[in-house]
Parts: C-alpha cells; sequence; structure tokens
C-alpha cells in the first residue's frame, strides 16, 4: 500500500487544495504525454487535460497505490479523448451542414422556390408562420419556443414536425390546399 497516493486521492476526493497542487504538480506532465501518445493534436492537449481533470473531480476515489492510480488516469485519459473526438467530428457535421443549408437559402432566396415557400406559407395562422420563422429562419431553439408559448419541448418538435408535412405537401400540391 502506497502511502502517499493513498492521501493524495483522499485529498482529491476531500477537494483539498494542496492535494489538487500536488496532483497538478506531480501528473500534468504525465497527463500531457498519455494525451500526446494517443495521437491529439498539441492544440487540443490543454482541453482534453482540463477535461480530464474534470473527470478526476468528479469520480475521484481513494486509491492506495500509484499503479493503480495510473491506470485509473489512463483510462480517463481515454475516455475524455474518445469524447472529444465525437464532440468535434459532431460540431464539424454541424457546421457542413448548416453551411450546406446557408447556401442552399441562398441560391433559392432570389429563385421561384423562394417565393413558392413564401406563397404556400400564407395558408398558415400566423403563430404557426411566426413559429416556423423563428425556429428555421431566426435560429430559436425549440426549447425557446416551448417557454414562449408555455407548452413542452416535445409539442414543439411534434408540432414543428405537422407544420413541415403540411408546407412539403401545399408545395407538392398547390391546388389541393384551401387551408
Amino acid at each position: 500500500m502506497d502511502d502517499e497516493t493513498a492521501s493524495l486521492t483522499h485529498g482529491l476526493t476531500c477537494c483539498d487544495e494542496h492535494a489538487w497542487r500536488a496532483f497538478h504538480e506531480r501528473f500534468y506532465p504525465q497527463l500531457r504525454n498519455l494525451v500526446r501518445a494517443r495521437g491529439v493534436a498539441d492544440i487540443d492537449l490543454p482541453d482534453i487535460v482540463q477535461g480530464v481533470y474534470l473527470r478526476v473531480l468528479r469520480h475521484a476515489k481513494v486509491i492506495h497505490d500509484e499503479q493503480s492510480f495510473m491506470a485509473w488516469l489512463a483510462c480517463l485519459v481515454r475516455c475524455e479523448v474518445i469524447d472529444h473526438s465525437r464532440r468535434n467530428g459532431r460540431r464539424n457535421w454541424l457546421n457542413e451542414r448548416f453551411q450546406q443549408w446557408q447556401e442552399i437559402r441562398r441560391e433559392t432566396e432570389g429563385g421561384d422556390a423562394y417565393g413558392q415557400l413564401e406563397d404556400v406559407m400564407r395558408y398558415l395562422d400566423t403563430n404557426d408562420r411566426s413559429m416556423i420563422r423563428r425556429h428555421y429562419i431566426d435560429g430559436w431553439s425549440q426549447q425557446k419556443l416551448a417557454e414562449e408559448q408555455s407548452i413542452s419541448v416535445k409539442a414543439v418538435e411534434s408540432k414543428l414536425a405537422r407544420l413541415r408535412k403540411r408546407l412539403r405537401q401545399m408545395l407538392e400540391n398547390p391546388a389541393t390546399e384551401t387551408k
């Protein structure tokens, strides 16, 4: 049993400032090396190490030997690297989708499709038209729309789905829509 490691990890569980300082001084270089060994770019190292610190804070436990403590830290590093890459991948995917949408929107704003959409949106009541504009054009979240209308987020999600379907049907068959 390693008394120093047990004392350090006990201090981490108690949020003792001296234990955190000792942890940082002793393990920060090792954590950076573990992150770097996983192929992470140098620019992302500080964010991932910070994420590992937060995981240590959330899941701190008393560990009695340094080898087990290092294995636990390596596991936390692995999890944080994976989560970081997932977040970046999702962010990049969302950014690409948004840019594609913006390009399509710019192309159609001057064209006939935008005019057709404006025409069929006139058949919607004011509240529905406002909800569509706020969510898809102004970028309001479903949560914000739900709070404004004092309804659940799920209700907003369902209503937006019904409105999209109705608009799509009206665009495909304009003669059949009389309101």
